[in-house]
Order: structure tokens, then C-alpha cells, then sequence
């Protein structure tokens, strides 16, 4: 409990040291990016209701009903944006754990109005129902903004280095390896006030000890709809395929969210 308590104070001031701001989709407007304007911030916050499988094994499938929050900044200046993206996963069951996961998600994005843009990224990632006692990584890429403004499409590649430490059987396990980074995402305007918004990502790497390379396939989708300006009801769906965990755990795990978001804008 007192540790959890301490990851959620500390992923807290590293939302306060970036003007107060994933799993790493980002629900802010991707027109955004490419706007006329500078030198303001835009973002969104969102609560839902959750049922996922996240603590289920190989041998033993479990279902948890919980409540996840998520907040996106972004500071669009003249040339660049700036990018947090954090979230928390919040459960209480019994006399268990309050909290299992969280993120926080920083990225520095250049010549953001151009077609193929540089990008920078940090994030560190707890997951205490999965065992993962701590996770960070750097990299950085670059971003081909496919399609702009009403219909934002876009693809990206990059590389960072991934440290993680996980609680194995009998003792804990520590990784560091490079990997490639790869995404696609887009967000489509079906109605007025209906859009889909999704993105998939593909991360690689060759791992010495095992002689083979780890991948990870995980992926976002959501459906919104817009109440007023401000607020929209939506649903969302999370999912990670890892193909070779670092402790036995299960292979595929998913989340669906159904819940309200609030959007500020300038």
C-alpha cells in the first residue's frame, strides 16, 4: 500500500514539472499539431469505469472492474509541441492493492507543421498486477503526418532503450535492451459529433540471453461522442500482445473502458 501511494505521488510531480498534464495514444485533437496558432496549451481529462483481464496468468483467468483516469497536455509553440501524456489505473478488491498501473508519457515533437517530423520521448511505467516492478525508457524517431486537420493519419519509427525490473518467483529480474519503435494512428470523423480514434503499436527487440527477439503488438481504440464542446461519453478498448514476457505471465491481456471526457481548449 505505502509503496503504491509513493508511485502515485511520484508520477503526480512529474505531471506538475511538465505545467500539469500510455499506455501512449494521445486523445488531444491531432489538428492540433498542425494549427496556424502558438503558444497555447490544449488537453484532455477522462474517467471511466473498467473491466479488464490485466491480472490473469497462464493457468488462472481473472476479471477486475476498476476505475481508470488519464490526463493529455499538449504546448503547442511556434515550431514544436510539447507532449505529456499520464494515466492510472486505480482497484480495490477487498483487502487487496489499491493501485496496479500507471504512466506518464513525455514527447518533444519538431518542425511540427511539416510532413515528416523529428520526435523525442521519455516514459515510465509501473504494473504491479503484472508483477513489473518498474519500467523507463528514451528514444526518439520520426513522424510522417500522413493526413492533417479534420482526419489526422499518421505513422511513426524510432528506436529507444528499455530498462525494466520485474519480481520474478524467486527473485527479481532486470532487462535492458534496444528496440525499434513503430506506430500508425488515426482519428476519423464519422459524424459531427461521432469520432473513431485508434492506434497500434509494433516494438522489437533481440534479446542475447534468450538468442531471440522480444515483441510487443499493443493498441488502442475508441469510440466517442460529443455531448457538448467540452464534454463527450466514449468507450475504449486496450489491448498488448507480448509474445515473450520476461516472467511467465499471460501472452495477451485486454481493458475496455467505458466513461466521460472533458477537453480544455484555448
Amino acid at each position: 500500500m505505502i509503496e503504491g501511494i509513493r508511485k502515485i505521488v511520484f508520477l503526480f510531480l512529474v505531471g506538475i514539472s511538465v505545467s500539469y498534464s500510455s499506455a501512449q495514444i494521445l486523445k488531444v485533437d491531432k489538428g492540433s499539431l498542425a494549427s496556424d496558432s502558438s503558444n497555447y496549451f490544449t488537453g484532455v481529462i477522462d474517467a471511466t469505469f473498467a473491466i479488464n483481464n490485466r491480472s490473469s496468468t497462464v493457468e488462472e483467468q481473472n476479471v477486475y472492474i476498476g476505475v481508470n483516469n488519464n490526463i493529455d497536455v499538449v504546448y503547442i509553440a511556434e515550431k514544436s509541441a510539447t507532449v505529456f501524456i499520464s494515466g492510472l489505473n486505480y482497484f480495490k478488491l477487498g483487502d487487496g492493492p489499491l493501485i496496479y498501473n500507471g504512466t506518464a508519457h513525455l514527447r518533444q515533437i519538431l518542425k511540427r507543421s511539416a510532413k515528416l517530423t523529428p520526435e523525442f520521448f521519455g516514459q515510465v511505467q509501473f504494473d504491479e498486477s503484472r508483477n513489473m516492478e518498474f519500467r523507463w525508457l528514451l528514444g526518439g524517431g520520426y513522424r510522417w503526418n500522413i493526413l492533417r486537420k479534420r482526419n489526422p493519419l499518421y505513422a511513426g519509427v524510432g528506436i529507444f532503450r528499455e530498462y525494466e525490473k520485474w519480481n520474478g518467483i524467486e527473485e527479481a529480474i532486470e532487462k535492458e535492451l534496444w528496440k525499434l519503435n513503430s506506430y500508425v494512428s488515426a482519428d476519423v470523423r464519422l459524424t459531427e459529433t461521432t469520432n473513431i480514434n485508434a492506434i497500434v503499436y509494433f516494438q522489437s527487440g533481440r534479446d542475447g540471453d534468450i538468442g531471440a527477439f522480444r515483441n510487443r503488438l499493443s493498441g488502442q481504440l475508441e469510440f466517442k461522442n460529443a455531448l457538448t464542446d467540452r464534454f463527450k461519453v466514449k468507450m475504449t478498448t486496450n489491448f498488448l500482445l507480448d509474445d515473450k514476457p520476461i516472467i511467465p505471465l499471460n501472452k495477451f491481456i485486454y481493458e475496455v473502458y467505458f466513461g466521460i471526457e472533458y477537453s480544455f481548449n484555448p
